[in-house]
């Protein structure tokens, strides 16, 4: 595991720990975060997050408005020389999944119906 794959695992894990218990904000719902992308040169890291529970553009705010205390509370958990500046960003790859997946089953559902409906 290279440094910047464990930078990657350590900012992943504190700041969900952060978002979980440290965020009294009833507009963030459940954020869960999906990966971090870290520069190597430190200087930014891409927290790629996804919701369920909330309307995004709600959480997006909150985010934006506690960027600030996160990259503290950060910084109190993790030992570098420069932190990194910290951009969150929304990830609807498990929302997407989700659909593909219901619609599969929707043509499923369909094709069952058209096929009975045939034989009888």
């Amino acid at each position: 595991m290279s440094r910047i794959d464990k930078v990657n695992s350590q900012i992943k894990k504190e700041i969900t720990y952060i978002i979980q218990r440290e965020l009294d904000d009833p507009n963030i719902g459940f954020v869960s975060i999906v990966k971090v992308e870290t520069a190597r040169d430190l200087s930014v890291s891409k927290v790629f997050y996804s919701i369920f529970g909330a309307e995004r553009h709600k959480v997006e705010e909150t985010l934006l408005s506690m960027n600030k205390f996160i990259r503290r509370s950060l910084a109190e958990r993790i030992r570098l020389k420069y932190l990194p500046e910290i951009k969150f960003i929304f990830d609807d790859s498990i929302e997407y999944s989700v659909n593909i997946y219901k619609k599969i089953e929707d043509l499923k559902n369909a094709s069952g119906k058209n096929s009975q409906g045939n034989q009888g």
